[in-house]
């Protein structure tokens, strides 16, 4: 006994004394401790797999595993009998926890799960990194590329290019590829800013990737594509509609912002003036729901907004109201809306309006007519069948008329059921955070055929407010002095003696009956606007002035984007 003490004595000394093996045995424990007590432990309560059983296992052979180091004379052999002793329960745990738990959840030991893991930590950190998250067409959340991937400054492109027009309000964002480069723009309350742009193979890369995300066929890039996806980011999720189409000239892109939402207004929400609403009123009594109305507005002018807009002041679910789309850009409930497809040989659009109007609708929205047969067929009716919604694409109520006359072919046929005409434009309207007022002069008040009586104060764009002292950019219009926009109208109700006048070719006669009872001119109807507060006599100007000779319309040409777009 006494022989077995002192050997035992002799051991420890002898382990003790040298400058490694105590070195060689603290070391594995380390690992060990962390693993089976910030690891095992929790694993094993998470799953309930009798925690404290496991963890008695593993003491124990923790224990076990120092004794054999310590009391087997030989350091060589008690060493690894020591690892053998701490990594046992440790490798019958993995196996009972991989029977017992899910499969997605079990422990594998492999090249190919060690890669995957570490794919996913760096798709994680990339995910992190980027600002923006995009959603396709099919609901996938698509993954964000890795630095070292050759898709990563792509969806950077698409990032810089998308993140910041929506920072600024824009509407959409336009991508021009050429052959000299990539014309990138942004619109923002109707006021088209121009980006910085872009080589043109970088620019044919970003509208490939949006195109993918979008469901769009990549490698067609003449026909006319549109389709949908959704993006994440700091100002939550946000739905984008991207249409293509290419010609000999290059490329174009454009994507819309919540598109849905922007062309969702209420009827009395659109900028009409009361006596505009009063004078159309009589359209939503059912006796008198017949005819043609047509809506119209320059490119840019909020034209599909008004269209639906009328239609979805009548009652669908007390009416039957249909329409004939060639695009359906918002969806109205109770509607029946049925989109033309241009790719079947066995119905043109005239036909298909023709069997629609075979199953007596009351109300019909149609989309832009480009033939005379659709236009003869809309006008059979009369005044016996539907009241049917025509938009335009014109600057002026004549301007309408006169198209529509030349569609159909024969005034007397194409006014005999005429029931309005209405014209439109949109004003950028004031920030009310940031606009200042002034006292109009005399003068200014009689140019501008206002009352001073009536009006004391107009308003100019400020886009600065003071804080604290300091004069700053204003927060809510980003500097730019200008938040939304508002409808100004002009309408012709044409009642019986108007139509006429029409009928006998006499366009003014029409027009100067329709003043005498009191029609509102569009610029008289802007000018109120102006009165009110809601814009300025300079936005009104630009929008309302008449298009120069030789120019390309009053718009105005493309700014660079403000500082609060990026």
């Amino acid at each position: 006994m006494d022989t077995d003490l002192l050997l035992l004595a002799e051991t420890v000394t002898t382990f003790l004394e040298s400058p490694y093996k105590p070195l060689l045995v603290f070391l594995p424990f380390v690992p060990w401790a962390w693993l089976i007590s910030s690891r095992i432990d929790k694993d094993a309560m998470y799953f309930h797999l009798n925690r404290e059983l496991w963890n008695a296992i593993n003491l124990s052979a923790g224990a076990a595993a120092l004794a054999a180091v310590l009391f087997i004379p030989i350091f060589w052999v008690g060493w690894p009998v020591m690892l053998v002793l701490l990594t046992t329960p440790i490798l019958f745990y993995w196996q009972h926890r991989n029977r017992e738990v899910p499969e997605k959840q079990r422990f594998v030991l492999s090249g190919e799960s060690l890669s995957t893991r570490m794919d996913q930590r760096r798709q994680a950190k990339a995910t992190r990194d980027a600002m923006l998250q995009f959603i396709s067409a099919e609901g996938e959340v698509e993954p964000v590329p890795q630095k070292e991937d050759p898709a990563y400054p792509v969806h950077m492109l698409a990032e810089d290019l998308l993140g910041p027009a929506l920072d600024a309000r824009a509407s959409h964002v336009e991508v021009a590829v050429g052959q000299s480069g990539c014309a990138l723009a942004q619109m923002v309350d109707g006021i088209k800013y121009k980006r910085d742009a872009l080589p043109a193979d970088s620019g044919l890369k970003l509208v490939d990737y949006i195109k993918g995300m979008a469901g769009l066929d990549v490698e067609d890039r003449r026909r006319r594509q549109t389709g949908e996806f959704r993006m994440r980011g700091p100002r939550g999720q946000t739905d984008l509609v991207a249409t293509t189409a290419g010609s000999s000239q290059g490329l174009i892109l454009r994507v819309e912002f919540d598109r849905s939402k922007r062309l969702s207004r209420p009827f009395d929400a659109m900028g009409l003036l009361p006596s505009q609403i009063d004078s159309l009123a009589t359209l939503l009594e059912m006796h008198d729901r017949h005819g043609i109305v047509l809506v119209g507005a320059p490119p840019t002018h909020g034209l599909s907004t008004s269209i639906y807009s009328f239609i979805s002041r009548h009652d669908a679910y007390t009416s039957n109201i249909k329409t004939l789309e060639r695009e359906q850009m918002i969806q109205i409930d109770g509607v029946d809306q049925v989109v033309w497809d241009p790719t079947n040989p066995d119905i043109d659009y005239a036909t298909n309006l023709q069997s629609m109007l075979r199953r007596d609708p009351d109300i019909v929205m149609l989309s832009l007519i480009r033939d005379p047969e659709t236009a003869q067929t809309a006008c059979d009716p009369g005044m016996t069948g539907p009241l049917i919604y025509i938009p335009q694409r014109t600057g002026t109520i004549p301007e309408q008329i006169r198209e529509w006359v030349k569609q159909v072919g024969d005034v007397k046929r194409a006014t005999k059921a005429l029931r309005a005409v209405v014209n439109q434009r949109l004003l950028r309207t004031l920030c009310p955070n940031c606009r200042q007022a002034y006292q109009p002069t005399e003068e200014q008040l009689r140019k501008l055929n206002l009352l001073s009586s009536k009006v004391t104060t107009l308003y100019r764009p400020s886009g600065k407010v003071q804080v604290k002292n300091k004069i700053e950019n204003c927060p809510v219009c980003g500097g730019n002095g200008y938040l939304g926009q508002t409808g100004v109208f002009e309408v012709f109700v044409v009642d019986d003696a108007a139509r006429k006048l029409l009928q006998g070719g006499d366009l003014k006669a029409a027009l100067g009956h329709a003043r005498r009872h009191k029609m509102i001119y569009l610029q008289e109807a802007a000018l109120s606007k102006v009165a009110s507060g809601e814009t300025t006599i300079e936005e009104v100007v630009r929008v309302t002035s008449p298009p120069k000779k030789g120019g390309g319309g009053n718009a105005p040409k493309a700014q660079s984007a403000p500082a609060s777009a990026g």
